[in-house]
């Protein structure tokens, strides 16, 4: 879904009661977009898991709003003593006053704080070019939180691949994400800087808080990049989660099975290089001598 699809959703067709300087400034555009003054814009009220853009993307931004201006407008909702409180935009907002401008391009829509936080989810999930999973996780199970309350809003079934409501996670991706909500904070980082997968979170989210703590301090112990495999086996023995009971099993999971792959030992390969003309020659004596060997081992 875009980001436009998300607006359509909840803009109002009515023109919403304005000021008259307001009046004024909505006479000059179309479509419920009007620029508003930056002093009047507040944060979004409610919790919202998305972080501000970091220092990188931020300097994307101030540069494209240097050179052209805006051009996504905002998305804001009219509240108490003539303010606004910003739906979609934090990052261009701030961006715009760095940039020390006076006004931004907004579009106004008039809803309830439910619909207010779906469009906030909406338009972060489909335009963020990352995301972490973890924020993600918090804003999917907002949104399902929201839908599950509010059948009017839209069927909880509807919640899956392809959706109006949905993105490009598919649904199964998107209940791995929620389950990562249920991880203690020093998982949680670790899945953000990377040092813990999405998939080996998600087991260890089915793990008491307690249970958790143990592992997260397993791991820092032992400076281990638990695999999804492991985290399994950990999952696995939930209820029975000791310090040495994980250590135990991140060891033997350390441990490797030795495979046949007919790959000469390299300290052999140098030894004996120089002695045969071609690999043809090589491998006649080879077989040669396993054909003895076999041959003399069958005979016991």
């Amino acid at each position: 879904m875009s980001i436009e699809d998300a607006r359509k959703k909840f803009v109002v067709d009515k023109t919403p009661e304005f000021t008259k300087k307001e009046k004024e400034q909505k006479v000059e555009n179309t479509n419920n977009i009007i620029n508003i003054e930056l002093s009047k814009l507040v944060a979004f009220r409610k919790r919202q898991p998305f972080s501000m853009y970091d220092e990188i993307k931020k300097q994307e931004v101030l540069e494209s709003i240097r050179e052209n201006g805006v051009l996504v407008p905002i998305i804001v909702r009219k509240i108490e003593n003539e303010k606004y409180e910003i739906i979609s935009g934090h990052n261009r907002v701030e961006c715009s006053k760095e940039l020390n401008l006076s006004t931004i391009p907004a579009q106004i829509v008039d809803c309830d704080d439910d619909k207010a936080t779906l469009i906030m989810i909406d338009t972060n999930l489909c335009n963020r070019d990352k995301i972490n999973p973890i924020e993600k996780g918090y804003a999917y199970k907002m949104k399902m939180e929201i839908l599950k309350n509010n059948p009017n809003i839209s069927n909880i079934n509807d919640f899956e691949d392809n959706s109006p409501m949905g993105t490009e996670d598919s649904k199964t991706q998107i209940y791995r994400y929620i389950r990562l909500t249920e991880l203690i904070k020093s998982l949680q980082e670790k899945i953000i800087n990377e040092d813990l997968s999405t998939r080996a979170g998600v087991e260890l989210s089915y793990l008491s808080k307690e249970e958790q703590e143990i592992v997260n301090q397993v791991i820092e112990d032992e400076q281990i990049k638990l695999s999804l495999v492991q985290s399994q086996k950990i999952r696995a023995n939930k209820n029975n989660i000791t310090y040495t009971e994980v250590l135990k099993l991140l060891k033997n999971g350390k441990n490797k099975v030795e495979k046949f792959t007919g790959k000469l030992n390299k300290q052999v390969f140098k030894e004996y290089k120089d002695k045969f003309n071609s690999d043809k020659e090589f491998s006649i004596l080879v077989k040669k001598l396993l054909d003895d060997y076999f041959k003399s081992y069958s005979d016991i």
